[in-house]
């Protein structure tokens, strides 16, 4: 009976381990169950991300728009009329997009660019002008501004640049608060318009074009993953505010030619198109986009991105 109990518990002792069999099995089921979870959560991770890089497109596309919509409305202001503030060149940068350059005495944050006001007396041979004053020190000219001097119809009166050099407060003719300038150089001048400009280059420009797949604002990355932009004008030839065969333009060469139609740019449209990465296995349904007088070729770029077209309609306001 003892040597029984003894085999009986011997086999079940030996049948209480695990087989090498049996742990191979369990060890390829656990990689395939790792396996299957890594590829489930690489492929949400990758759709997360892509999801991340649109929604970021998206708001670059809305800031960006809106940037430059504040440029193109500053386009021509406290520029003489001598100069055509706006200028395209039509297909002339990178992958056919066009190079857009505005003109103004002040863009964005440019320091004490962009202060205005106005003459209260002639100043006839001398250095001194008797301007308005906001009693607003950010409106106000100040000691160290550079200025220039526009008629109503917006001639260039004098030189095209004076720094002030000081400044007193005064009296105007009828008792409006004022400043006495004293300028480097000497004015001859009638009741005329003062902008404040932000160097003594004079007036600035901003120019947007594409570089390596990103918009540039001069040499500054503006907007990231754009491989196309394009500018169009609707130039009123007739003046009668409708529009009519031939006045949508995809450059100014006509205001060029005829500086007098620089009033008649009624409206620009701004399109920007941008690509974006997308997960494995993404592929864009179509061809080819047309944009103003481009046809992009998306195979020229790859199918796996996401193509998207911007698109915003500026009036200019300061031309």
């Amino acid at each position: 009976m003892k040597d029984e109990r003894y085999k009986i518990n011997a086999v079940v002792e030996r049948r209480s381990g695990v087989s090498l069999t049996e742990l191979l099995v369990a060890m390829i089921l656990v990689g395939l169950l790792l396996t299957a979870t890594f590829y489930v959560f690489s492929a949400f991770f990758s759709k997360s991300l892509a999801q991340q890089r649109e929604s970021l497109a998206q708001a670059d596309a809305q800031v960006g728009a809106q940037f430059i919509k504040w440029d193109i409305f500053m386009a021509g202001y406290g520029m003489p009329s001598s100069v055509i503030p706006i200028s395209n060149q039509d297909n002339a940068g990178e992958n056919g997009s066009d190079i857009l350059t505005l003109q103004s005495v002040a863009f964005g944050p440019s320091g004490r660019a962009g202060k205005w006001t106005y003459m209260l007396s002639p100043a006839n041979g001398t250095n001194q002008i008797l301007v308005r004053r906001w009693n607003d020190p950010q409106q106000d000219i100040t000691k160290g501004d550079y200025i220039i001097i526009l008629s109503p119809a917006k001639g260039q009166v004098g030189l095209p640049v004076y720094q002030v050099t000081d400044t007193a407060t005064a009296v105007g003719p009828t008792g409006q608060d004022a400043w006495l300038l004293t300028l480097n150089n000497i004015v001859n001048s009638s009741l005329n318009f003062v902008f404040s400009v932000g160097s003594a280059a004079g007036p600035q420009s901003v120019t947007y074009y594409v570089q390596n797949g990103n918009l540039m604002r001069d040499s500054t990355i503006f907007m990231p993953n754009v491989i196309n932009f394009q500018v169009r004008f609707w130039v009123d030839l007739d003046g009668d505010k409708q529009v009519d065969a031939g006045e949508e333009m995809d450059d100014l060469s006509a205001v060029t030619y005829n500086p007098s139609l620089l009033d008649n740019i009624r409206l620009m449209r701004i399109s920007i198109v941008s690509a974006t990465r997308q997960p494995e296995g993404y592929y864009y349904p179509r061809d080819t986009i047309v944009v103003a007088n481009q046809i992009i070729n998306t195979d020229n770029y790859g199918r796996n991105l996401r193509y998207d077209l911007w698109q915003t309609i500026i009036k200019p306001r300061n031309l």
